[in-house]
């Protein structure tokens, strides 16, 4: 195992959560109101209780269509657990206490980020469970937020200047699209309706190869500095295998309930993989 494996626990699943809530904010089916302001039959484009018998004939029309406060419970969750592994990579995790008080300390700025982006997914949770879909003003501040805590992760890593490997531009983009494009998936997976919108379709296929360019600059970067980037190919594969799949989706060769859950498998491995293999070159 990684000697940094709480971190990447820590990067991949708050990651996924902060992937996934500025995916929402940015990808819904229903303007502003998001993905969770469209009813079971509004997703699948039907209406009325055959459209809801046809959306569940089709796979169309996910869980947060009736439940909308299951994303922000689900990212909420996704957090929670990486912040749990966050202070063992410290080694003793009552020093976390210690390095709260260092704004300078880059995992100092992961949990001051993490905790912003924890404080407006209990709020959506909350007004979702109470009211209905969150103001679009609240998603906003989620969104930058999480696009907050995507920068100082990667930045953690760029201001490494001990370990060669990490401390490149490529880990920028390593980091934000890797979160974007499995947090659009799993965005797919609660309102699988997206995958047969055409914006949706082109927006996941872009930032799933945008992903896949990633791995592979940060494979020959590895490569350069003479360290192992076999993980970074394998990454760089399932993302492209990830882009099949939303492609036949969208051409209804697969259900779109099936096809939303390999897209997000696909990607969830890819980042997990490159994770996985940029957190093997710390010789710390």
């Amino acid at each position: 195992m990684i000697s940094e494996f709480p971190l990447f626990v820590f990067t991949t699943l708050a990651g996924l959560s902060a992937g996934a809530y500025v995916a929402n904010a940015a990808f819904s089916v229903s303007g502003c109101g998001g993905m969770h302001g469209a009813s079971a039959g509004e997703a699948g484009g039907f209406g009325g209780s055959d459209g809801a018998a046809e959306a569940a004939r089709t796979g169309e029309g996910g869980a947060s269509a009736v439940r909308p406060w299951l994303l922000p419970l689900t990212c909420l969750a996704l957090l929670a657990v990486g912040l749990v592994f966050l202070p063992l990579h410290l080694g003793h995790p009552e020093r976390m206490l210690i390095a709260l008080t260092q704004p300078g300390a880059m995992i100092a700025q992961e949990a001051y980020w993490s905790a912003a982006l924890g404080v407006v997914l209990l709020v959506d949770l909350v007004l979702a469970k109470a009211k209905g879909p969150a103001p679009c003003a609240l998603r906003i501040v989620g969104a930058v937020a999480a696009l907050g805590l995507m920068f100082v992760m990667a930045n953690a890593y760029f201001v490494s200047a001990g370990i060669p490997a990490w401390a490149s531009w490529q880990t920028f983009p390593l980091y934000f699209f890797g979160n974007l494009a499995m947090g659009a998936a799993l965005v797919a997976v609660f309102e699988n309706g997206l995958m047969g919108k055409g914006g949706f379709f082109v927006a996941l296929v872009a930032l799933a190869a945008l992903a896949l360019v990633a791995f592979a600059l940060e494979a020959v970067h590895f490569a350069g500095v003479g360290a192992d980037m076999a993980l970074f190919v394998i990454a760089a594969a399932l993302a492209a295998v990830a882009i099949v799949l939303v492609y036949l989706t969208k051409q209804g060769k697969l259900v779109l309930r099936a096809g939303a859950w390999a897209t997000f498998a696909c990607l969830l491995a890819a980042v997990a993989c490159a994770r996985y293999c940029f957190y093997a070159a710390c010789v710390l």
